[in-house]
């Protein structure tokens, strides 16, 4: 198991308390469920599912199928106690993006935030390709990721749960920190990776048509916390869409 499945496998009770009470999870999660559209009988398989936030949310928007998988066995262990109490029919197993097996085909792949975790550009098309090869043709891939115009000379984002700590610069990309505002809190560490990269990748493994998509509030938590409010989230917002096509 790697280091970050390691450490994500301390930290999932913090996390689900971050995914319950941040503003910036509101607008993340409406923001994705725009980019998903309807999923009427398809197949989903979520990668780096955690303990299935998104996973339990894709099977209760309509999804025939819909399998999680991920590299803690915590995130796994919680997901399944998730499952157990409210069963949908959702199937979760342990397993690292970079080596995904062949569990398909989809008619959706999606990930949120397991792109930053790439530790080198060959990895993050390995990651492209073994979601390629999982999804029907016409498929696709729907993922979050850190934005790459995120910049520390801006605005941080503490209002919205997050305070992102460092943003140091290496050859191709920015080693970066943050701390969720959780009780107690809890740090990650990440990659910020520069958009040429990634489009690399996804060509690299087989991708020719996508899109970055930018992220939104929804318009009654515009209305309930005020424009004002969101200023910060859209003038330098640290997350942003993907939406790729086989």
């Amino acid at each position: 198991m790697t280091e970050q499945g390691a450490h994500y496998d301390h930290i999932g009770s913090q996390y689900d308390e971050y995914a319950r009470t941040a503003t910036g999870k509101r607008a993340e999660c409406y923001t994705f469920f725009r980019m998903v559209g309807a999923l009427d009988g398809q197949r989903v398989l979520d990668v780096a599912c955690g303990d299935g936030f998104y996973t339990r949310r894709l099977k209760q928007h309509g999804a025939a199928q819909v399998i999680g998988v991920d590299i803690s066995p915590e995130m796994i262990r919680l997901a399944r106690e998730h499952e157990q109490k409210e069963p949908l029919g959702i199937a979760y197993q342990v397993g690292d993006a970079v080596a995904l097996p062949q569990l398909g085909p989809f008619d959706l792949v999606t990930a949120v935030y397991l792109l930053p975790y790439a530790t080198s550009k060959d990895q993050m098309r390995d990651m492209f390709q073994r979601v390629y090869d999982n999804l029907a043709v016409g498929g696709r891939f729907i993922a979050y990721t850190d934005n790459p115009e995120y910049t520390l000379n801006k605005s941080n984002c503490t209002q919205y749960g997050v305070t992102i700590l460092r943003q140091d610069p290496e050859e191709d990309r920015y080693a970066c920190e943050a701390e969720f505002l959780t009780d107690p809190p809890f740090r990650v560490r990440w990659y910020q990776w520069n958009q040429a990269t990634y489009e690399w990748a996804l060509q690299e493994a087989g991708f020719q048509d996508f899109a970055w998509y930018l992220s939104e509030v929804a318009p009654e938590d515009i209305t309930y916390y005020g424009e004002a409010y969101w200023h910060d989230f859209y003038d330098n917002c640290p997350i942003i869409g993907l939406v790729c096509q086989k």
